[in-house]
């Protein structure tokens, strides 16, 4: 197997986003294999918002994620900013993420 392509694999993951009025669902893929050594140190590098955003463009392959027009928001810094997506939601995301690795790793151990 090449590198490029273990780093192209992606992952199918359902974030349930929880608010007051209910659960807002949210079914993405991502690249569980994308975290590099350069990802870290960029990752390093740059401020909070410019630190999750970052994180989403690499992580989020796709999402079903839409704006007011019924059309996909792509998963870019752009669109992220101009549809006012609100921030717990990325940080719920990017948490899901993490723990379903964590979960990930811990079911592959067990075999």
């Amino acid at each position: 197997m090449k590198l490029r392509d273990l780093t192209k694999e992606t992952k199918k993951l359902e974030v349930v986003y929880k608010t007051s009025s209910g659960d807002f669902v949210i079914n993405l893929e991502y690249r569980p294999q994308v975290i590099t050594l350069g990802f870290l140190d960029e990752l390093k590098s740059l401020g909070t918002t410019e630190r999750l955003i970052f994180q989403l463009e690499k992580l989020v392959a796709n999402w079903d994620l839409q704006d007011d027009d019924d059309k996909i928001i792509p998963v870019t810094s752009e669109a992220i900013k101009a549809n006012s997506i609100p921030v717990y939601l990325l940080n719920t995301i990017i948490e899901s993420i993490t723990k379903d690795r964590l979960l990930f790793a811990t079911e592959s151990k067990k075999d």
